[in-house]
């Protein structure tokens, strides 16, 4: 698998692209703790795979995948954390949008039996 490519910024960032270059890094790291999952999942998948082909199955084979994977998805939640406090703090950063500026909120979905939604949220 290729490292994910993140823009080279130019020699003078603006504010903008900062923090646009923030929730970039922001959603890379996401993806990348989304691949240890993956990668956890499918080592639970071998393990018993192993463990049913198998004449006999160690019952300490099965704690130890189980103990490995509880720690790397216990790192990859304090991580989540401190993506989720780096998302808190530049959502601060944002600008705020006047609010004669925004468009309106659509009005609040009636069902619509046998019909589909006009408003597309459903």
């Amino acid at each position: 698998m290729s490292m994910p490519a993140f823009p080279n910024p130019s020699s003078i960032l603006t504010r903008e692209n900062a923090v646009n270059a923030i929730l970039t890094s922001i959603a890379l790291e996401e993806i990348a703790l989304s691949h240890i999952i993956n990668a956890e999942g499918e080592k639970i998948q071998y393990a018993l795979e192993k463990i049913k082909t198998s004449q006999k199955p160690e019952m300490q084979t099965v704690l130890d995948v189980n103990q490995s994977v509880a720690n790397m998805l216990g790192r990859v939640t304090d991580m989540q954390l401190v993506l989720t406090n780096k998302l808190d703090k530049v959502i601060q950063c944002l600008p705020k949008e006047p609010a004669e500026k925004r468009p309106p909120a659509p009005p609040p979905c009636k069902p619509y039996p046998g019909k589909i939604c006009p408003y597309k949220c459903v």
